[in-house]
């Protein structure tokens, strides 16, 4: 009788474990590859270009945030059955922090595939354009928009909020309603970039040849052609494909798409950094073999052979 109490106890527990084990692993794990990357902008800054380090390190900062109220909160509400994290008081600032890291999140996708697409059209225009004080305004222009879009938020009806019975995020209609067209301003500008750019290197490809002996020598500098057209062929169809799972989890009270909303939302910058840049990937994988290495190399103390001198007083 005991063994059949157990096994129901378990059947009932084992998708609350479930994901609130995915949860703090993904959270954890995210919080520390973005820290990882972070520290490895720095380094690779001459080989991306200072805007792209100054963008990505935005949107890192703001997945950060985003994993940070959810990793410890969510697990702790389903641990005790409540739809709050420590004190009912606070049962709306993870969903507000949550909410205003994703806008956050959202406009810099924008302004990344609006660089990008710049870039592979002109570097200098990109460097003229994006400068330091002008990306420094776009930051605080998206916090203050972001901060404006979460209180419109709060105001207007119940901000999301964790259902432990239920294992999801429960969404009021009008803020479903907000993240689409929030999404569709992102999605539209940085699909016509990537056109954009797609035509000026197809044109490029097809009916321009370098003739003077400066533009041979930028053309050698910069990737081929070809892979150019490819990368941001990929960016534009990875866009679409996470724009329309977001738009998909936001639309459905599924516990897989809610966890989806809210990690892919995190996970998204970098596993597109990781996928289409070399030096990043290439830097990433550097750090963590210097990391085991490190760990894994024995401890060597060698013995001071001076002499202590002590004073005759």
């Amino acid at each position: 009788m005991l063994y059949f109490e157990d096994a129901l106890w378990i059947r009932e527990n084992f998708w609350k474990d479930t994901i609130g084990t995915l949860y703090f692993v993904f959270g954890f794990t995210g919080i520390a590859f973005h820290l990882i990357l972070i520290s490895i902008l720095p380094e690779i800054a001459n080989f991306i270009t200072r805007p792209t380090v100054l963008i990505l390190s935005a949107q890192f900062i703001a997945c950060i945030i985003q994993l940070f109220v959810v990793f410890v909160p969510v697990p702790a509400m389903i641990a005790v059955n409540q739809p709050y994290f420590v004190n009912p008081v606070l049962i709306n600032v993870p969903a507000f922090i949550l909410v205003l890291s994703q806008t956050f999140a959202f406009i810099f996708m924008m302004i990344n595939g609006v660089h990008r697409s710049l870039k592979s059209i002109s570097k200098r225009a990109a460097k003229l354009i994006f400068l330091d004080n002008v990306i420094f305004a776009i930051m605080i222009i998206a916090f203050g928009f972001s901060f404006f879009f979460t209180v419109n938020i709060c105001a207007r009806t119940t901000i999301r909020r964790f259902n432990p019975s239920k294992l999801n995020w429960t969404l009021q209609y009008f803020e479903v309603i907000s993240y689409i067209y929030l999404v569709s301003l992102v999605i539209i500008p940085t699909i016509i970039s990537h056109i954009l750019a797609l035509v000026d290197l197809s044109y490029k490809k097809l009916f321009q040849k370098p003739q003077s002996s400066e533009e041979i020598e930028e053309e050698e500098e910069n990737a081929s052609t070809r892979e150019t057209i490819c990368s941001v062929s990929f960016y534009a169809v990875f866009d679409l494909l996470y724009c329309f799972w977001i738009c998909l989890s936001f639309l459905s009270s599924a516990p897989v798409l809610s966890l989806s909303n809210v990690f892919l939302t995190a996970y998204w910058p970098l596993l597109t950094a990781l996928t289409l840049d070399i030096h990043i990937r290439s830097a990433l994988i550097y750090r963590i073999r210097g990391v085991f290495q490190s760990a894994n190399s024995p401890i060597v103390i060698q013995p001071n052979k001076k002499e202590a001198k002590f004073s005759k007083f």
